[in-house]
């Protein structure tokens, strides 16, 4: 009995890097949450890394990582998906977790060319589909949409917007948060600083994160409350920044928006505690770490309902939605005439942060994603 169960234990072949990235950062702390929750992993990366030490990270977890070169080029089709055969026929695989659709399409082409006799079953992490184009983000809709309706046996959507847009795949879908670096979690207390208004949006200066819209929000707000202080942060890099820049120097805002330029994890975890609000103003997002990462924190979220937010974010209660520039300012407003607000909400989120963390998620993804009642079918 025991070793029939053994048998059918799930063996994952997890994708841990994505295009011109390398090894991932994110990626890497969920297989360590993975490891820890006693999923039997293999992994497989290209041979570059988002950040100096993920290699380190993983080895010191007794996870091995399979590098092959070229595997994040997009080029080699065949050659990749050779060595990619082997690794899947060595380790008995049973599930392989993908990042990307040329991830998908090669471990497709191993399966269903029959050069691998076992049958094992594709999960697909949907992590965007040009959510910031209207136009590219349809037709990205109907092309994904499609090929995950052929080959994908599980899909991994981050939020319930996500999810809606792929709608007709819902009998395929499973809605599984990200987690948050471990760090963030370090705080047993939750301490909110309330002398002023201090927000962050750790984004890059790109089209549709909209820091200008941030900005006219601030003037308009420093226009209204000429002797209220307010201070808005927003480290990042990008086309854009040069632009925003000059947009505070023409404003005069100089003294009350600050660039700090791109930061660090851990930079950007010390400037949400030293604020009291994590404000995002993107067009579109899949998930939003720029959301939950001040949640995480215990601090009040003001956002767009972009993302996940649509998920976490009550009106009043976890934070406030805005769209405009002016209702951002009416919030800001609102909250100045008793600034207490934030250390309420803050509070509130910081009690809540449990779902955001790796040992959380990887506990769902081994009873909701690696089911071994599946397995029978999978393996026969």
């Amino acid at each position: 009995m025991k070793e029939k169960e053994k048998e059918k234990k799930a063996k994952l072949l997890f994708f841990a890097s994505d295009y011109k990235i390398g090894l991932s950062t994110l990626l890497t702390q969920e297989l360590i949450a993975f490891k820890n929750a006693g999923i039997n992993l293999t992994c497989v990366a290209g041979e570059n890394e988002q950040e100096y030490g993920l290699s380190e990270q993983l080895r010191k977890q007794d996870i091995d990582i399979i590098r092959i070169q070229g595997l994040d080029n997009h080029a080699n089709f065949k050659f990749l998906s050779k060595q990619i055969t082997s690794i899947i026929k060595e380790n008995a695989i049973s599930h392989v977790h993908v990042q990307n659709n040329w991830q998908l399409l090669m471990v497709t082409y191993c399966k269903y060319a029959k050069f691998v006799p076992e049958r094992f079953s594709i999960i697909y992490t949907l992590h965007g589909f040009r959510n910031n184009h209207v136009v590219k983000s349809y037709l990205a809709v109907i092309i994904i949409g499609f090929f995950l309706f052929l080959f994908a046996n599980k899909i991994i959507v981050m939020s319930e917007y996500v999810k809606k847009k792929f709608f007709f795949l819902s009998y395929k879908i499973k809605k599984l948060y990200l987690g948050v670096d471990s760090s963030f979690f370090e705080k047993r207390e939750n301490e909110i600083p309330t002398d002023i208004i201090r927000m962050v949006f750790p984004a890059q200066f790109r089209l549709g994160k909209n820091q200008d819209l941030l900005i006219d929000a601030v003037e308009r707000y420093k226009k209204q409350n000429p002797e209220s202080p307010i201070e808005l942060y927003l480290p990042g890099t990008g086309e854009f920044l040069n632009d925003s820049i000059q947009l505070v120097k023409n404003k005069k805002l100089e003294d009350v928006v600050f660039f700090p330029g791109q930061c660090t994890k851990d930079e950007i975890r010390k400037l949400y505690e030293q604020c009291n609000i994590g404000v995002v103003s993107s067009n579109s997002e899949t998930f939003g770490q720029s959301i939950v990462e001040p949640f995480v924190l215990g601090r009040c979220v003001i956002t767009r309902k972009v993302g996940v937010a649509i998920d976490i974010i009550k009106d009043g209660e976890s934070g406030f939605f805005y769209d405009t520039s002016e209702e951002l300012t009416a919030i800001l407003q609102e909250i100045s005439k008793d600034i207490n607000i934030v250390k309420r909400i803050g509070n509130s989120n910081f009690l809540n942060r449990g779902m955001f963390s790796w040992q959380n998620i990887a506990s769902i993804y081994t009873s909701d994603i690696l089911c071994v009642e599946n397995l029978d079918y999978i393996l026969s």
